[in-house]
């Protein structure tokens, strides 16, 4: 083996140590033993370690070392961008680039010196046994890369897990919204009062609503069957799934749907007929849907159409008879896990989305269906089920943090024409394009790449790109215009809208909670270096917070907020807890003023008067994490939000949903936010060539992260910003 400085390909490790200029170099691997022991190891076969204690001494041939050079790197990376289709209509679009660094470092034998390619194993010891194994790095020696440690922090070899007030361990998502808040009050708490957050009023899955039915299909003997609508209600309520859901999801197809509705309730109708079996649970999950947004405040901690939804699951057959209609049931079991993600047992939810993509996987509709083997209303309608559960399953995995269940390269399904319906088209061609971007931004920034040093910001990189590309098109197609009192705003447009810039914190997120985590170790504030282009990723993090608050802020004055399906208050609860923790972590990058927390408690609210127990919750763990953080050192409430009083409790509408008070005070509700303009706020996006701007100037190699953010004292008057 060479014993040139910069090396080549070490084999297993075995190499033993080498000396330049009287400098002892660092092992370029250790032994199984010395790595577990954290202790320097030699590098030979054996190592003096092993040897003294005549013990074996074993190296994991897993754990190679391959160097390559920067600019290798780059001519790779670059060969896959100019590799991938443009058309935005390729399914293909947003697939994972490129092979793993070690497989495609070892094409070329005459480039491996400068670049070290990390290994999973390695990636687990890293700041763990780096010190122990090298003691320091040697003069000369470039194979350490500057930004070393910086992984996505939510990502972790070993699983996080949280109690619940009854002691049941909750898995902590890595990109759960719910469980990023967790992790954020938690750590909180223990800096606070030095102790573990107690588990009372703290919203957990499944806890907040009551269906009347404990999911055994024992229960339905001797039972009455609920009451069904007359049929001119029923079809009311139908239309208001419609017009809640219609332009999101294709939960039912209007035709044979409706021509059943028909036969159904037809005096003469033969309703124990075959053919309403499965028709007949699908009919009741959709009045249970059209309750809920209908009547929207339910009885107590049961929810409006709880009854119809629990009589259907009573209903719902195994899947050997569900294959018997496959459209008709992955369209039910949509329905079912809608219904169950907007009560919050997203466990649930997120399984019966699982059963439904299996059956739509089983049955081919992923794929390009070819002409002749159905009909063109079957492969139009298999096309947008399709994309409908593809959909629901990339919401669904990115708000519970589980992975995905179906690859993206093996999807061929084209979308669906909506013949003389253009702007339906356009509506699911973006929806669909954003969840492949979700796709994207969990198999990367929350994947195995998260856990690299040398991957995790250029994923960042890559999906904050894919990001820019879709966003002047979502402004093209389904722009806002909030500057205007009298503009009225399309549902449809502020959903996807309000879905993209979730998606970009989402992306960012990891990076603000690194700050964060570095905060309260501290008793300083801090302020975030410009190098390397991460701050301004983080302010593009901010400003994606801030333009879902006024989003948010218009649909509520147009009374247009969805109090019943989560994802309003999904973005209201992320974007604000963007907010909070950027107050406290860095206050600098909130460049524009307004009154972002106001907004945010008063929309909780009012989905809370609505009858939305979650959101109830919600905004009291906000409060909870409010008061908490103004106790940090040096910390200090922002100049233009309203203080929020201490020791009371929350009632929210007819519900009268109390809460106990606890060691956090429960705080009262704000006042209501004025239905007007918000003149004073800055309203403008970024547009897409800013953001793939922001994205180009993400220097990997000028990245430090030890020196990242510097410490400040509150109120230094040297500190003249970044």
């Amino acid at each position: 083996m060479s014993s040139s400085p910069a090396g080549a390909v070490i084999n297993g490790g075995r190499a033993g140590r080498q000396t330049m200029a009287g400098v002892r170099k660092r092992a370029p691997n250790a032994c199984t033993r010395c790595r577990q022991q954290k202790i320097r190891c030699s590098g030979a076969a054996p190592c003096d370690q092993c040897s003294r204690r005549r013990l074996v001494c074993h190296f994991n041939a897993d754990d190679t070392k391959i160097l390559v050079t920067r600019g290798f790197l780059t001519r790779l990376e670059r060969q896959a961008a100019t590799s991938l289709p443009s058309a935005p209509t390729e399914t293909s679009q947003f697939r994972a680039w490129g092979e793993p660094y070690e497989r495609l470092a070892q094409t070329d034998s005459d480039e491996r010196h400068s670049y070290r390619a990390r290994t999973p194993t390695d990636a687990l010891h890293s700041g763990e046994d780096s010190q122990s194994e090298s003691g320091g790095q040697t003069p000369g020696d470039d194979t350490n890369i500057s930004h070393r440690n910086l992984t996505n922090p939510l990502v972790s070899h070993i699983p996080k897990y949280t109690t619940d007030s009854k002691g049941k361990p909750e898995h902590l998502g890595t990109s759960s919204n719910w469980s990023f808040g967790r992790r954020i009050l938690s750590a909180a708490h223990e800096k606070v009062f030095a102790g573990p957050l107690p588990r009372e009023n703290l919203l957990y899955e499944g806890r907040t609503y009551e269906i009347g039915w404990d999911g055994r299909r024992t229960t339905t003997e001797h039972e009455n069957p609920t009451a069904l609508p007359t049929a001119d209600y029923a079809l009311f309520l139908i239309n208001a799934v419609s017009f809640h859901c219609g332009q999101l999801f294709h939960l039912f197809n209007d035709q044979d749907f409706m021509q059943k509705f028909s036969e159904f309730h037809d005096p003469n109708a033969d309703r124990e007929d075959e053919k309403f079996v499965l028709w007949y649970i699908h009919y009741l999950l959709i009045l249970a849907l059209g309750k809920a947004f209908v009547v929207r405040v339910g009885q107590g901690r049961k929810p409006p159409g709880a009854n119809l939804f629990s009589q259907a699951m009573k209903l719902i057959p195994d899947a050997t008879y569900l294959y018997t209609d496959a459209l008709q049931s992955v369209e039910l079991l949509c329905c079912a896990a809608l219904y169950l993600q907007c009560i919050d047992k997203r466990n649930a939810a997120y399984t019966l989305i699982g059963q439904a993509m299996r059956m739509a996987v089983i049955e081919g509709w992923y794929t390009d269906i070819p002409v002749g083997h159905h009909t063109a209303a079957e492969t139009e309608r298999s096309r947008e089920v399709w994309w409908t559960v593809y959909i629901m399953d990339c919401q669904m995995s990115s708000l519970i943090g589980a992975p995905l269940t179906m690859a993206e390269h093996d999807i061929s399904a084209r979308l669906p024409s909506f013949p003389g319906h253009p702007l339906k088209s356009q509506a699911l061609h973006i929806h669909v394009n954003l969840a492949k971007l979700t796709t994207l931004i969990l198999r990367t920034v929350y994947g195995e790449d998260g856990r690299w040093d040398d991957r995790f910001l250029s994923s960042i990189k890559t999906a904050l790109t894919g990001l820019a590309n879709m966003n002047d098109e979502r402004h093209e197609c389904f722009a806002l215009d909030l500057k205007s009192p009298s503009a009225g705003i399309s549902r449809l447009s502020a959903h996807l809208h309000l879905l993209h810039h979730s998606c970009i914190i989402l992306t960012t997120r990891p990076l603000l909670y690194s700050f964060w985590k570095k905060r309260i170790e501290s008793t300083a504030t801090i302020r975030i270096s410009a190098r390397g282009g991460v701050r301004s990723l983080l302010q593009v993090c901010v400003a994606s917070a801030q333009d879902s608050m006024k989003i948010l802020a218009a649909l509520q004055a147009q009374s247009l907020l969805e109090s019943f399906i989560p994802f309003d208050l999904e973005s209201a609860w992320s974007s604000a807890l963007v907010l909070l923790i950027t107050r406290v972590v860095d206050p600098t990058l909130l460049q524009q003023q307004g009154p972002w927390m106001h907004t945010a408690y008063s929309v909780m609210d009012e989905m809370a008067s609505r009858g939305n127990l979650i959101a109830g919750f919600r905004r009291n763990e906000l409060m909870q994490l409010e008061a908490t953080l103004a106790k940090l050192p040096n910390v200090t409430p922002s100049s233009n939000e309203p203080t929020s009083p201490t020791n009371s409790t929350t009632h929210h509408s007819s519900n009268t949903v109390q809460r106990r008070e606890s060691q956090f005070s429960v705080l009262p509700p704000h006042e209501q936010m004025p239905n007007e303009p918000f003149p004073d706020w800055e309203v403008d996006e970024l547009s897409g060539e800013q953001l793939t701007a922001i994205a180009d100037s993400l220097d990997l190699a000028d990245l430090d992260w030890a020196n990242m953010a510097s410490v400040v004292l509150a109120g230094d008057p040297d500190y003249s910003g970044p």
